[in-house]
């Protein structure tokens, strides 16, 4: 399982760390992260490290709730395109769906799903209940509970985003033992919590299913889950290894022990991960390569030099080469053909 998650769920960190008597760069220096990808959507960190930060934030600043805290300061808006189409959904029901459909595409390491069965077997105020539940899939995860309440602090503000800031969940439950003081649920949940309970769950009523999302754009949603769907669980982590490649390759950056630094990985694990997707890093640089050149081809403005430089190359002959074996043609023709500008006859 791939260890990613987006780095905009590390938005507002370093101001809470400040605010909480920390120093934010050492912190964030001491567990590996540049704090220049803070809040990016287009960014991956290790799930791992994410957690860490969590726990030793809670641990070595006295509080025990820093990551309750930081979701409270943290907007929907960080699930990037998840969030768009959540947002424009038509009911809550379809809203919670595109989220529990897509959450991989926000981090890979977890799974959510809705349980509509929640309250069968529960008490008579929990027949009517419909369970949202969280997971981690890593297998080995430091400070798991403090990711875990980021999480679940993160989904309240959803369901705030979508019912409005009255909304209260009839229930909270968590696997893991309270780490802070029961009062701090209490007051940052506003309901019942349970813990050391069999699953990881926010419940709330049947009826919210149904409720009808005001101001939804059918447009934006239609762009969000189309990007959404283009991206499969088991293709996460090849999907955040090509958005790095491409921006690297103008820098001639785009090797495998650059890119790993990137995403504070191992060069050999980049590569087994890679593996598991069914496909190499060669391959990925050679896909974004010829992708990029396909785009820059056709705008006749763009010099060949400057298409080969664009693409990580020092040569111009090095794209002709490669443009002979990805269309079996010379660049120029292939402008040529992209333009609609090939010679009579050809």
């Amino acid at each position: 399982m791939s260890d990613l998650i987006c780095a905009s769920s590390l938005s507002q960190a370093p101001e809470l760390i400040t605010d909480c008597g920390g120093d934010a760069d050492a912190i964030f220096a001491r567990v590996g992260i540049d704090p220049s990808v803070v809040g990016a959507y287009d960014r991956f960190v290790p799930f791992t490290v994410l957690s860490t930060l969590l726990g030793l934030c809670a641990d070595e600043l006295g509080v025990p709730d820093f990551a309750l805290r930081l979701a409270a300061r943290q907007d929907p808006d960080i699930l990037g395109p998840l969030a768009i189409a959540a947002r424009n959904a038509d009911t809550i029901g379809d809203g919670l769906r595109q989220v529990t459909n897509y959450a991989h595409v926000y981090s890979p390491a977890i799974a959510t799903e809705l349980r509509e069965d929640a309250g069968e077997n529960a008490d008579r105020g929990r027949a009517n209940a419909v369970g949202y539940a969280f997971t981690t899939l890593l297998h080995r995860l430091p400070y798991r509970p403090h990711v875990v309440e980021l999480a679940m602090g993160v989904t309240l503000s959803t369901f705030h985003m979508f019912a409005g800031p009255d909304f209260r969940p009839t229930r909270i439950a968590f696997e893991h033992p309270p780490i802070s003081a029961r009062r701090v649920y209490l007051d940052y949940f506003h309901c019942p919590v349970e813990f050391n309970a069999p699953a990881t769950l926010l419940t709330f009523p049947r009826e919210l299913m149904h409720r009808r999302l005001l101001r939804a754009d059918p447009l934006a949603y239609d762009v969000a889950v189309r990007y959404l769907t283009g991206h499969e669980r088991e293709d996460s982590f090849a999907d955040a290894v090509s958005g790095l490649i491409v921006r690297s390759l103008p820098a001639g950056a785009s090797t495998l022990s650059t890119i790993a630094g990137l995403l504070m990985m191992h060069p050999r694990s980049v590569q087994r991960e890679l593996a598991a997707c069914g496909t190499t890093f060669d391959r990925l640089v050679d896909d974004a390569r010829r992708d990029l050149a396909t785009t820059l081809l056709a705008n006749p403005n763009v010099a060949l030099s400057a298409v080969a430089r664009q693409i990580g190359y020092s040569e111009q002959s090095t794209l002709t080469r490669s443009c002979r074996r990805w269309f079996q043609m010379a660049p120029l023709r292939k402008r040529q053909a992209l333009t609609g500008r090939l010679p009579r006859g050809s």
